[in-house]
C-alpha cells in the first residue's frame, strides 16, 4: 500500500510518466514477492527442491501490482465521472415525460411520420 499514495500524488502527469510509474509499481511488487519467496527457502531442508517459491512469490507480487495499478486508474476515472455527472434534482419525472414527448414529436416531424411506422392487424 506504500505505492498507492505515490500513485495518486500526481493528477496531471503525462501518459509516459503514468506508464513508467505503473510499470515500476508492478516490477517493485514482483521483486518484493520474489524476495518473500526467496526467504521461504531458509525454512526447508533442501532449498534446491523449492526454488519455485521464488517464481511463485514473484508471480503473486506481479498480480498484486497489477491490482494496485488498476485500482489507482479506476479511482482517477471515478473522479472524471463524478465531475461530469448531471444534477438530476431539477429534472423530475413529469419534466422527463414532457421532454420525451417533445423529442418524439420533433423526430416524427422530421421524418414526416404521423402515425407509428409499425402496424399490425389480426384477421380470422
Amino acid at each position: 500500500m506504500i505505492f498507492t499514495t505515490s500513485a495518486m500524488a500526481e493528477e496531471n502527469s503525462s501518459f509516459v510518466d503514468d506508464s513508467i510509474r505503473d510499470i515500476s509499481i508492478i516490477a517493485g511488487t514482483g521483486a518484493a514477492g520474489a524476495v518473500l519467496g526467496l526467504s521461504t527457502l531458509s525454512f526447508v531442508e533442501e532449498p534446491s527442491d523449492h526454488l519455485k517459491n521464488i517464481v511463485v512469490g514473484g508471480a503473486i507480487g506481479i498480480i498484486l501490482g497489477v491490482g494496485i495499478v488498476a485500482y489507482g486508474q479506476a479511482n482517477k476515472s471515478k473522479g472524471l465521472y463524478e465531475n461530469a455527472a448531471l444534477d438530476l434534482k431539477d429534472f423530475s419525472t413529469g419534466e422527463r415525460k414532457v421532454w420525451h414527448m417533445a423529442k418524439r414529436k420533433e423526430v416524427s416531424r422530421q421524418l414526416g411520420v404521423n402515425q407509428p411506422s409499425f402496424t399490425y392487424s389480426f384477421k380470422f
